[in-house]
C-alpha cells in the first residue's frame, strides 16, 4: 500500500537503535508517531545494520518482528544514484559513509522528512530535512 509522502517519515538507524535499547524517549517518540503520524518508513540499509547487530537467532527473530512494523524501502536506481553523488560530494569535505549516504539518498528521492539522533551526519546535505526527535 503506497502511503502519501507526505505524512510519512524516514527513520534512521540510530532511532531504531536506541529503541532496541530500552531508550526512553525513543521508545515514546516511535509510539508517538505511530499513534499520530502515520507512516515510518526505513531504508533497507537500516533493517541490516539492526540485523548485523543481532546477538543470536533468538535476538534476530525480534528484530525482524520489530522491522515488520515499518515499511522498508529498497535501494532503487534513483536512490543509487543520489547516493553515489552524495558520496562524492560529501564523503572527502565531511566524512559521509556509505550507509549514511544510502539514508540520505533514500529520504531525498522519497521526499520524506529524516528523523534522526545524529543530525551531524546528515545536516551538511542540501534538500534533506532533518528532525531531531530528542
Amino acid at each position: 500500500m503506497e502511503v502519501n509522502s507526505i505524512n510519512k517519515i524516514l527513520v534512521d538507524s540510530t532511532i531504531l537503535i536506541d529503541f532496541s535499547r530500552g531508550h526512553e524517549e525513543a521508545i515514546e517518540f516511535l509510539d508517538h508517531s505511530r499513534e499520530n503520524d502515520g507512516e515510518m518508513a526505513i531504508s533497507v540499509i537500516s533493517s541490516m545494520e539492526l540485523i548485523i547487530g543481532c546477538r543470536d537467532k533468538v535476538d534476530l527473530q525480534k528484530t525482524q518482528k520489530f522491522l515488520s512494523e515499518f515499511e522498508i524501502i529498497d535501494i532503487s536506481i534513483p536512490i543509487s544514484r543520489k547516493t553515489y553523488q552524495l558520496i562524492i560530494q560529501y564523503s572527502k569535505s565531511h566524512g559521509l559513509v556509505i550507509p549514511d549516504a544510502f539514508i540520505a539518498g533514500t529520504a531525498l528521492e522519497e521526499n520524506l522528512k529524516l528523523v534522526t539522533s545524529n543530525v551531524r551526519h546528515f545536516e551538511m546535505i542540501s534538500g534533506v530535512t532533518i528532525q531531531k526527535p530528542y
